[in-house]
């Protein structure tokens, strides 16, 4: 659609099948309906890609989960019941403050 937009006078003129019509107001719209369709069926071929197999690789140290006694939790905020349990590396890599 954006290149109909940039070359509106050119398909106007020259691509148009209706350009000849003095009282046509296609003004190259067959041209662009033409092209979607082709757009379509090859986007409708391309879809039926099927995977065989599919790898997945989970490294141990970024979803470790450590062993904490309840004699060494302590929670971040005094009144708070919210104790966290587990330890993620995987999360800490993604979440994090801007690096500098």
């Amino acid at each position: 659609m954006l290149n109909y937009a940039i070359n509106y006078d050119y398909i106007v003129k020259n691509l148009c099948e209706n350009r000849k019509v003095i009282e046509s107001d296609c003004k190259g719209k067959c041209f662009v309906k033409k092209e979607l369709a082709k757009t379509e069926k090859e986007s409708n071929n391309a879809q039926n890609i099927k995977i065989a197999g599919l790898d997945v690789f989970l490294s141990h140290e970024i979803l470790s989960f450590s062993s904490i006694s309840k004699a060494d939790l302590k929670s971040e905020k005094p009144n708070s019941n919210h104790i966290q349990l587990y330890s993620s590396e995987y999360f800490s890599r993604i979440f994090h403050p801007p690096l500098v």
